[in-house]
């Protein structure tokens, strides 16, 4: 096995279970920044950031 496997065989999905959203999405609402959530959750920046994302695109403009 190359370097470049090794490398590859760390990149498999995790699944970002429910008890550890709730807690971002709190953590979210008490204003802590993105770089803070994602250390204690354990998540990556890139997925917090997406999830981030997909939760303000479902929040209605009026607000």
């Amino acid at each position: 096995m190359s370097a470049d496997d090794s490398s590859l065989s760390n990149l498999a999905k995790k699944v970002i279970h429910q008890d550890t959203r709730v807690l971002i999405d709190r953590l979210l609402l008490e204003r802590v920044p993105l770089a803070g959530i994602a250390r204690a959750a354990q998540v990556s920046d890139r997925w917090l950031q997406t999830y981030v994302n997909d939760k303000y695109a479902t929040v209605p403009c009026y607000m």
